[in-house]
Formats: C-alpha cells, sequence, structure tokens
C-alpha cells in the first residue's frame, strides 16, 4: 500500500522523464541490492530529520520505503512465492544485522511483514478467501504490530512508523477512535508523507470500516492539512483511487471542476504523459469535450489506448474530442465478431 496508486511499480514502467520520485527510489534500490548499508542508513536518517520532499512534492522517506519495496519488485515476470518472500525477508534480516542500532532495517522489516500478510490474503474478493488464509494474514499482520510497538519508544516522531501503524490498523478493524488518534500524530509530524492520507481514506471507505460519507471527510481533511503546499491535489488522488464509476461526476460524489484543478495542481509538479493520459480518461467520463480535446492536443503521439480502459471508451473519448464545441455525444457500436468498435 506504500505510496499507494500514485506511484506504483517505478521499476516497472520506464519513463524518459523520470520522475523525481524516481530518482530517490532507484538511488535506494541500487544501494539496497549493493549492500550499501552505510549510506542507506544515512539517506534514512537524512530524510527523516529534514523531512525533505522530492520536486514533485513527495516525502523522500516515503520513496525511501518505496525503493527498499521496489527491490523485491518482479515487475509480473515471475510470480511472487513463498521462496522469493523469504528471500526478501533474509535480505531484510542481512540487513538489520549489519545495522543493529539503525531502524531503518527495523521499520522495513515491519513493512515486509504487513505486506507478506496482504500475500497470504490474496487478491480476491472476501468470499473467495479460506479460512487458513485469513488466519495468516491474522498472524502475520499481529507479528508486524508486535515489531511496530517494540518500535515505538523511539519512533514517537517517525511519519513512516504512523504509517505502518495505520496498514495494520486497516487490517485489524482497529477502532475508528485509535485509528483515528494515530493519524492525527502522523499528520502532525508530516501532512505531506501522503500514504498516512490514503490509509486514512481506506480505512473509512465503503470497502474497508466506514460510508461514503466518512471517507469524503477524509478527503477533505487531507485537502486542507496539505493545501498551502499541494492545493487540491489530494481531491484528485484520493478520489482517482477510489472512484472509476462512470457515472462519479455525474451521480454528484466526485467534483469534476475540483478534480480537473486538483490534475492541473500535479501537473505543475511534474508534467508527464502518464498523468495527462489519466486526466484525459476522466475529462472523458465527464463528458467534457473541450477539455478532452485540449488534454489530446498536448499528448499528442504519446496518446496511449491501454490507459483509456476498454476499447468501447477509448472509442468513445477519440470521438467525443470530435464533438467539442457542439451539445451532442457520440454514439458506439461494437462489433460482435471482432470486439472492434466504432463511434461516431
Amino acid at each position: 500500500m506504500l505510496l499507494a496508486s500514485m506511484h506504483s511499480a517505478y521499476g516497472c514502467s520506464p519513463n524518459k522523464r523520470a520522475r523525481p520520485t524516481n530518482v530517490v527510489v532507484d538511488e535506494v534500490q541500487a544501494l539496497f541490492e549493493k549492500k550499501d548499508y552505510q549510506k542507506l542508513d544515512a539517506l534514512y536518517a537524512s530524510y527523516l530529520k529534514e523531512k525533505s520532499m522530492t520536486s514533485d512534492s513527495v516525502s523522500k522517506l516515503e520513496a525511501f520505503f518505496d525503493g527498499i519495496a521496489e527491490s523485491f519488485n518482479t515487475c509480473s515476470s515471475t510470480p511472487v512465492t513463498e521462496d522469493t518472500a523469504r528471500t526478501q525477508e533474509a535480505a531484510l534480516r542481512a540487513w538489520n544485522k549489519a545495522s543493529p542500532r539503525s531502524p531503518a532495517p527495523k521499520l522495513a522489516l515491519a513493512f515486509f511483514t504487513t505486506k507478506y500478510a496482504w500475500f497470504a490474503r490474496g487478491t480476491g474478493y472476501a468470499s473467495t478467501v479460506s479460512p487458513d488464509q485469513w488466519k495468516l494474514l491474522k498472524l502475520r499482520m499481529a507479528s508486524a504490530k508486535a515489531q511496530l510497538d517494540a518500535l515505538a519508544p523511539t519512533n514517537k516522531t517517525n511519519p513512516a512508523w504512523y504509517a505502518a501503524m495505520l496498514e495494520v490498523g486497516v487490517a485489524q478493524g482497529a477502532t475508528a477512535q485509535k485509528f483515528d488518534a494515530l493519524y492525527e500524530k502522523g499528520v502532525a509530524i508530516d501532512p505531506y508523507y501522503m500514504n498516512l492520507h490514503f490509509l486514512a481514506s481506506d480505512y473509512h471507505s465503503e470497502r474497508w470500516h466506514g460510508s461514503k460519507e466518512e471517507f469524503n471527510v477524509a478527503v477533505e481533511r487531507a485537502v486542507e492539512l496539505t493545501r498551502e503546499r499541494l492545493g487540491q491535489t489530494m481531491y484528485t488522488r484520493l478520489h482517482w483511487s477510489r472512484s472509476q464509476s462512470p457515472d462519479m461526476f455525474s451521480s454528484g460524489d466526485v467534483s469534476w471542476a475540483r478534480m480537473k484543478i486538483g490534475f492541473e495542481d500535479i501537473l505543475t509538479t511534474f508534467d508527464e504523459k502518464l498523468t495527462r493520459n489519466y486526466l484525459g480518461t476522466f475529462a472523458c467520463t465527464a463528458n467534457d469535450a473541450s477539455y478532452l480535446k485540449k488534454q489530446l492536443d498536448v499528448l499528442g503521439a504519446d496518446v496511449d489506448p491501454a490507459l483509456w480502459g476498454s476499447k468501447r471508451k477509448y472509442g468513445y473519448c477519440m470521438a467525443l474530442a470530435k464533438h467539442s464545441g457542439t451539445s451532442t455525444l457520440p454514439r458506439c457500436f461494437e462489433f460482435k465478431n471482432s470486439g472492434d468498435v466504432e463511434c461516431d
């Protein structure tokens, strides 16, 4: 769940204009794989003390732990197995043995244990999870909680520790009072440690322990805490990660006007084709033909159909842009034999 939806699979999605966050992630990954523990410990201490951010507005401490996790990313070339997980754990324990006084490998081990717990559960719907899988999830999350409790005395000013505790809280179903108390302490230390906000919105969503109303309150809280530096970025980030329904704007669940401003705030910090493609898809969902055309014109040959959903949606969006300046919407027809879509 680290850097959820913002920074998925850095190492698997090369970008010719590498995000500034990628620089930190790649540096940490390289140092970990070279077993340069002294440099890793120094970077960790520096990022924690300075609360520094990349130029694209990501906590360097957050990117640090993403870099450690990236070393375990198979990019879907090979499946993660119990054997690869044990190899991952052994690498972290080797770092911990070499740096017994550094909290960095201990926290990384706790993060790993939460990941290992989710691995036990699998990615299917709750109804598909077996009793044995639930049992392993609970056991491993309890282990992560015990590790974090042991680290508590020396990490009460560390936002990464609070993020790890919140992830455990989501899985274990902590009471809202306890969960929110941890969240408030974490964001008081560093409101720009974004995973704190992602985890809080997860906890308060309908999917986990809250409701649509609670999720919206969590989003507004994140926006207010980060508005000074990020504007409406968190409004867009959090709804982007949660809301993908075709009626998200027409139903009034999400404001397209705010979503659009948030995307522009994101692109101000770093303009990349991936984010702009996604902006185009949301403009299409909002049936904002003129704004969609503007994004397609900026993208040019960098339009990536794979990011626009189904063939039908891609065809509809391309046709909608051609309707810019009119009040009509395109109609689409699917050819059953080929699966191709044609939109007028």
